[in-house]
């Protein structure tokens, strides 16, 4: 894995497919939700994802567990900013049909915008590009479980 500043010295969003996972990633979502209802640790959710998680498919006790974290809100975009979500839309996408991908791009794109940091996430998709999201936007595609190993190391 790449140099990423440690958890309690950067952004860390949690994606909507982190929330309801199953498996070991399911428990370890569960305890980061509780860590941070402790204030053990911080996670916020982006705007984009909070469209996600309204969407009336979205079991309703994700949308609890989401709702327990601070979200960011949507802002106009400059030329350049325009320009880099559609380049992050273009990448993600790859050969899928055109906007499947678009709101996991604008959440990278968002946590970029903010400097970078964690993208905690279980869809392959984002993880598989993990080194070169950090190479071009310092942002950082893991997993629950990995997400809480540097937590545990952070601490």
């Amino acid at each position: 894995m790449h140099k990423q500043r440690p958890p309690k010295h950067t952004h860390s969003y949690m994606d909507s497919c982190a929330f309801d996972p199953g498996g070991t990633e399911e428990t370890c979502s569960h305890r980061l939700l509780a860590l941070t209802e402790s204030g053990g640790i911080h996670l916020e959710i982006a705007h984009s994802v909070e469209k996600e998680i309204d969407h009336p498919h979205t079991p309703p006790h994700v949308k609890v567990l989401a709702r327990k974290l601070v979200y960011t809100r949507e802002t106009n975009l400059t030329s350049e900013q325009t320009r880099r979500q559609t380049e992050i839309r273009e990448f993600i996408q790859g050969n899928a049909m055109p906007g499947k991908h678009e709101a996991d791009a604008d959440h990278i794109f968002d946590l970029s915008e903010r400097g970078g940091g964690y993208f905690i996430t279980t869809d392959l998709r984002i993880l598989s590009r993990s080194s070169i999201f950090f190479r071009k936007y310092f942002v950082t595609a893991i997993t629950p479980g990995e997400y809480e190993k540097l937590v545990k190391h952070d601490a």
